[in-house]
């Protein structure tokens, strides 16, 4: 077992004993997501690196759609930036993504706990408990000037960070050590992604995959394609939003369908897999099935609802 599987491991482990559901997206359906972490008030999309330096804009993309479509917050755990090491305790980002390491996600699974430090253009910096520095500094009479001094800068600089400003690394703890107390703040990786229609692109995908993405958006539906995961779309309307999967090969029908059947109900979204030849539907599973010529022949989005929703009841 490698580094990134045992690391995958782990945070079943962890997250399944801290009340989590967990869903795990083997490497043979899915490249966008790894894991899938759900308890009573939050989900987390989950993608595990061993190098977040090789981390695609494509790939980004895909993870901050599902995240978006879910209402659930994208998390990139990575062991290392290329030749750097993730550092425990530290967010780090990328395409508008928060990375940390293996042990600090395993911290807040277990404990609640949160890093205090992100990286950042030139170092690694910390966000101030203003409101606390300002207590601190007037009930025991500690003017800014005092401060500005212990740590080697500023009344001004000290004013803006009693106002909110980050502080390096280095000036905080000094701060501390000045104070006696701590004053730096935790920082939440737990980011939500921001609204907004789902973009659409039907390039470098597969025949079959393209020609369904692109009959989907003439009946109507907002649609994202996603190569290389358990989803390949998600698609959505006014009133409507559905998970998608695609299949062309009827030995992996019944697995795709479990994993979609799985996610649909962890995550509280339709399902559905559309394929080019419709088997028998495998017991057990409520995803609806719909082929591709059923596909073509559906007049509109409202057309394709209701098979959805007749095939989901069946």
């Amino acid at each position: 077992m490698d580094r990134r599987q045992e690391i995958i491991a782990s945070i079943i482990r962890t997250a399944s004993r801290a009340g989590y559901s967990t869903i795990y997206a083997d490497e043979s359906l899915s490249y966008t997501f790894d894991l899938i972490l759900r308890n009573e008030s939050q989900i987390m999309v989950v993608k595990v690196m061993n190098n977040v330096g090789v981390l695609t804009e494509e790939t980004s993309k895909a993870v901050l759609a599902i995240s978006r479509f879910l209402d659930a917050h994208p998390l990139i755990v990575g062991v290392n930036n290329r030749e750097e090491k993730i550092e425990d305790g530290v967010i780090y980002s990328r395409y508008s993504l928060p990375i940390i390491s293996h042990q600090t996600l395993i911290s807040y699974l277990k404990e609640g706990e949160e890093p205090r430090v992100r990286a950042g253009p030139g170092g690694f910096y910390v966000e101030i408990d203003a409101e606390k520095l300002k207590r601190i500094r007037e009930s025991r009479g500690i003017s800014l000037g005092d401060i500005a001094s212990a740590i080697g800068t500023t009344r001004r600089t000290v004013l803006m960070y009693q106002s909110g400003m980050s502080a390096s690394i280095d000036i905080a703890l000094k701060m501390e050590e000045f104070l006696g107390e701590e004053v730096m703040d935790y920082v939440s990786f737990l980011w939500n992604v921001e609204g907004g229609h789902l973009s659409t692109g039907f390039r470098k995908m597969r025949e079959f995959e393209r020609l369904v993405n692109q009959e989907i958006s003439k009946k109507g539906f907002e649609i994202y394609p996603i190569k290389r995961s358990i989803v390949n779309f998600l698609m959505e309307d006014s009133e409507s939003s559905y998970l998608g999967g695609i299949e062309e090969e009827i030995s992996r029908i019944e697995r795709k369908m479990e994993y979609l059947s799985e996610l649909s109900e962890v995550c509280n979204k339709e399902g559905l897999l559309i394929v080019k030849k419709a088997p028998e539907k495998p017991k057990g599973y409520k995803i609806p099935v719909i082929s591709y010529s059923e596909l073509e022949q559906f007049e509109d989005k409202d057309e394709l609802k209701g098979v959805i929703e007749e095939r989901r009841n069946s």
